[in-house]
């Protein structure tokens, strides 16, 4: 296979997931990475919302309505599809830019790919009195006496943020707007594979709780840990 200009960049060296959100329409996400998975959008009520957020930019909104509703939208990317996301013993990156609402849920979930005390690793926000955290947690087999994560606080409502992470080794590291900020990191365990679990941006694992209410745009993922410049970088190169 030829090498694109795409793969040529270092900030693509290992990226495993890029839902770069050109559609700009429909109920398909392309994923821009080599792995070239598709995400499909899921509701019980209406449909995602694509929305155009400055030029040449889409994002899409996930329960939004009427967020005092359920209405069980999400994007999600079936197992077969996603096996390259299955981190465990290695480093990896998240990144992800959001705007969200206050809907009253005390978790509203991102990026995630796992089952509660069984395997695989979440990235959510909760709020507790008047604290807001974004939290990426791992979990471990069945039985485990622990889950380990790491977190950070201020990201607060009604506002676009770039979030990114990066685990390294046994610790974790958040970044706001491209620059690290203050984060509590657990001695982290390695979770369990998570080969068998979909990809889904904004509910829980199984389907029926913590909907994620307000827009996104460009999912990302990486097979390795970001340095800090490219972190920086990726606020930069894609503010939506």
């Amino acid at each position: 296979m030829a090498r694109t200009f795409y793969d040529s960049l270092a900030l693509n060296e290992d990226i495993e997931l890029d839902l770069s959100m050109l559609e700009a329409s429909g109920s398909l996400l392309h994923d821009e990475s080599t792995n070239h998975s598709t995400a499909t959008t899921q509701a019980s009520i209406g449909s995602p919302a694509w929305k155009q957020t400055s030029p040449g930019i889409y994002g899409v909104g996930l329960n939004v309505a009427y967020p005092a509703l359920d209405m069980k939208q999400f994007i999600d990317i079936p197992a077969a599809d996603c096996t390259n996301l299955d981190f465990t013993t290695t480093d990896y990156s998240l990144a992800v830019w959001f705007y969200y609402s206050d809907s009253g849920a005390i978790d509203q979930l991102m990026m995630s790919k796992y089952i509660v005390d069984g395997c695989g690793w979440e990235a959510y926000l909760s709020e507790i009195g008047t604290l807001h955290y974004l939290t990426v947690r791992h979990h471990h087999p069945l039985g485990a006496t622990t889950r380990t994560g790491f977190y950070s606080l201020g990201w607060a409502y009604a506002g676009w943020h770039l979030f990114s992470c990066s685990r390294i080794g046994t610790t974790g590291y958040h970044y706001r707007d491209g620059e690290a900020i203050s984060t509590v990191s657990d001695t982290l365990i390695d979770p369990a594979s998570n080969a068998a679990c979909d990809f889904r941006f904004g509910c829980r694992y199984s389907e029926d709780d913590d909907w994620f209410k307000g827009m996104f745009h460009r999912p990302r993922a990486w097979s390795r840990a970001l340095s800090v410049d490219e972190h920086r970088l990726l606020y930069r190169l894609g503010y939506p």
